[in-house]
């Protein structure tokens, strides 16, 4: 060791230590002269991509996880992420895994477009001028993204677009997020201006993605005439329609052909990497499958959101029967979770290894039966663990089986994203962050809600209706049109991240997440009532707020405790960590 010591030493003298050590290495750069040229930005620029990738618990997509939070699902209580506001668990306590991560995520996004943002002025004079305009557009609307979001769960947050030296963090102070949408919506514009209007490369930020952006922004601030303006320039733009086949938007071939341009923001599971793959449809399926863990649910409410096919909500459609709720109504709520009685197909097993040669498991969803019914590949009835031709009879309880009451559940389980051509534990499908059908809702609201009410406004919602084989809106009324389109958010996108959002720019989240969560009729011959939505034209009737009290003993009920928000539950607390690291910081009201 000592030899060794020496030789370096003697080295280093020859060589003159200070010339030697201030010397740049040949074969990578230094922190100082990176970005240099062309090659190097685009690294950097990976890197940004890469804290974009917010996937962070279990290979879950965390804006997926974030929809836990609200009104339309539940997760088990087992999970961190379980809504108990008043418990140990869940996001309204400060330190949950979801408020932390979420800080953590979008200030490490900020963070690295920052320091690529200043870095790659160094390398502009041997960049082209298309390659640096757009490479610098990709990183600002990233950079924009993640202060959208941020701004979305905590309010107020700190705004810096500089790299920051490291006892700088601990001084920095909120910036109200009017200012902040303000100010990114010069960043965006001028993003706009460098980004490929369809890049090449699937995943990468878009002129209309950067707009799509804009348009959140100025949503979450109520600046309707921004929202709609750039909505209207996206549609006017005829770059973009909406896919014929829903079901398509959320399979692995359906978004790689991508048809009518729908999907325009999506995180990728990169097919080239074994090691990076979505389970979110893993928590999706109930345990009545190989291997599923059953960790994540719709809500009553939820199921009671989409229509009967006569455009009409369930208290007040004739086609409406309690006792077969899946019935005559709006095809998306097929296409978006299973209910009891429905065949589910899922691939859970890797290979076709299984006796009868396919990896695919159909079996009948029944939360009210101990008997579990599965089916072979040609619908004859399969026993996949003996070769028996019989049903199977559970072990356990029907409610684990049924994925409700002792996992958390009550009595449903998703549909969306389950892909049976891809295997379950390596799922390639990428998460969708932003689609045409949201550009269309959002430009009929941003016009509704300035009383702008035209054909153009209809046009919008019944494009996105029509595709679910549902009527045409024909009411005109502003009230009414406001409750219409919240309604085709909530059954457009469930679990694609927009929920949260919407009930806070809203305000009705103390409506929407009180009360107990309820489901299924414990007993299909003992039918609940049909739920109450409130006097018309009160706060429920518009925002369709059902109340099951008049039969809350027939339904399954989470064991999650009931719901009870108070003013402060409206913002996640900011990390103590935060807090006690940086004094300027002042926590959100009531926590």
């Amino acid at each position: 060791m000592k030899k060794t010591v020496s030789i370096i030493a003697l080295a280093l003298l020859a060589l003159g230590c200070k010339d030697f050590l201030d010397r740049q290495p040949l074969d990578t750069p230094s922190s100082a002269t990176f970005y240099a040229n062309e090659a190097e930005i685009r690294i950097g620029l990976t890197g940004v991509y890469n804290a974009a990738f917010w996937n962070s618990r279990g290979n879950v997509p965390d804006l997926k996880r974030i929809e836990g939070t609200t009104d339309l699902i539940i997760s088990r209580k087992t999970d961190p992420e379980s809504l108990v506001a008043m418990g140990n668990q869940g996001p309204f306590v400060i330190g949950n895994a979801i408020s932390e991560t979420g800080w953590q995520q979008g200030y490490r996004l900020i963070a690295r477009a920052n320091d690529l943002l200043e870095g790659m002025k160094r390398g502009q004079a041997r960049t082209s001028k298309a390659s640096y305009d757009r490479m610098r557009g990709e990183a600002l609307t990233l950079r924009a993204w993640a202060y959208l979001n941020l701004m979305t769960w905590y309010g107020n947050v700190v705004y810096y677009t500089q790299p920051l030296q490291p006892d700088q963090y601990e001084t920095q102070t909120q910036t109200p997020k009017e200012e902040i949408a303000r100010a990114l919506y010069k960043d965006l514009d001028e993003a706009y201006t460098g980004l490929d209007l369809n890049p090449a490369e699937r995943g990468r930020m878009s002129k209309h993605m950067a707009l799509g952006i804009k348009a959140r922004l100025a949503m979450l601030i109520k600046d309707y005439a921004t929202a709609a303006e750039a909505t209207n320039t996206i549609i006017k733009s005829g770059n973009h329609s909406l896919n014929p086949n829903y079901q398509a938007l959320f399979t692995l071939a359906g978004q790689t052909a991508n048809v009518g341009r729908e999907v325009m923001g999506q995180m990728m599971y990169p097919a080239e990497n074994p090691n990076i793959a979505s389970w979110q449809v893993v928590g999706y399926t109930p345990r009545q499958t190989l291997g599923a863990q059953s960790n994540n649910f719709p809500t009553q409410a939820m199921v009671d959101k989409f229509e009967c096919i006569d455009g009409k909500r369930i208290d007040e459609s004739p086609l409406y029967d309690p006792a077969n709720p899946s019935r005559n109504r709006d095809r998306r709520l097929r296409w978006t979770l299973y209910m009891p009685g429905d065949t589910i197909e899922v691939r859970m097993v890797k290979a076709a290894s299984l006796p009868y040669q396919n990896p695919n498991q159909r079996f009948i969803y029944n939360i009210h039966s101990d008997q579990i019914f599965r089916y072979n590949w040609n619908t004859q009835r399969y026993d996949v663990i003996n070769g028996n031709p019989d049903f199977v009879t559970s072990s356990n309880s029907v409610w684990q089986f049924g994925a409700t009451g002792a996992v958390g559940g009550v009595g449903y389980v998703w549909r969306k994203y389950n892909d049976p051509d891809q295997y379950v534990w390596e799922l390639k499908t990428p998460f969708i962050l932003m689609r045409y059908a949201e550009i269309l809702l959002t430009y009929a609201e941003a016009k509704i809600e300035q009383n702008q009410i035209d054909a153009s406004v209809t046009d919008a919602i019944n494009a996105v209706r029509r595709r679910a084989g549902q009527p045409a809106a024909t009411v005109t009324d502003q009230a009414r049109l406001r409750q219409l389109v919240r309604r085709e958010r909530a059954v457009e996108f469930a679990t694609e991240g927009l929920r949260l959002f919407d009930i806070r720019r809203w305000e009705i989240v103390k409506e929407v997440l009180n009360g107990p969560i309820v489901g299924a009729a414990i007993n299909p011959a003992n039918v609940p009532a049909i739920p109450s939505f409130g006097a018309k034209g009160s706060v429920q009737d518009l925002n369709d707020i059902p109340d099951y009290s008049a039969s809350i003993a027939q339904r399954i009920k989470s064991r999650n405790e009931t719901r009870q928000n108070v003013d402060k539950h409206v913002l996640w607390p900011i990390p103590q960590g935060e807090i006690d690291k940086n004094k300027a910081l002042k926590q959100n009201s009531g926590w």
